[in-house]
């Protein structure tokens, strides 16, 4: 038992680094195990919505700002959301939920809350319902294969984003 448990240990510690060191570039996302086609949308759901959402996602809706640009998810701030999601279905209905009304603090395991309607709490139900499809869409499949989709988002949010939000929580 004890073996198995090192190799696993090094399996997860010792190879992304070796890895690394030797200048194999390691995935930003963790999407690696994803479809490369989009399913059936959701009713109601066009890929004009999810292109808009894209835009909401990294722009008025600041969550790239926790979530990362490509939405890999940032240390003490949000989750990844390219393979399912932590705390929801993958459905739109929760999706647009969980961004209508935000997650506290107490149950994000991270420094900070989810704020409900975006980073700044002033997305419409139009922006939130794109900004959910958005989501929806890139935990379902790799990538953006979409017509209009983007291979990296690095150039659509400010340099510091990718530091992220959030500094540890502090000891209790």
């Amino acid at each position: 038992m004890k073996r198995v448990l090192r190799c696993g240990f090094f399996l997860l510690v010792a190879l992304p680094a070796i890895a690394a060191a030797q200048g194999v570039p390691l995935s930003q996302t963790n999407e690696d195990g994803q479809p490369d086609k989009v399913p059936s949308l959701p009713q109601g759901v066009t890929l004009d919505l999810i292109r808009a959402g894209d835009g909401v996602f990294h722009g008025k809706g600041h969550c790239f700002a926790c979530h990362g640009a490509e939405a890999e998810g940032l240390p003490n701030a949000g989750s990844a959301l390219t393979v399912s999601l932590n705390f929801i279905p993958s459905e739109l209905g929760a999706i647009d939920s969980v961004i209508t009304f935000g997650i506290p603090e107490a149950i994000t395991r991270s420094a900070i809350a989810m704020p409900p309607r975006g980073g700044k709490s002033d997305l419409s139900t139009d922006e939130i319902l794109a900004a959910a499809a958005y989501v929806w869409a890139i935990s379902q499949v790799r990538d953006e294969p979409w017509p209009g989709g983007h291979r990296t988002h690095a150039d659509m949010v400010p340099a510091a984003a990718v530091a992220g939000t959030a500094s540890a929580k502090p000891e209790q």
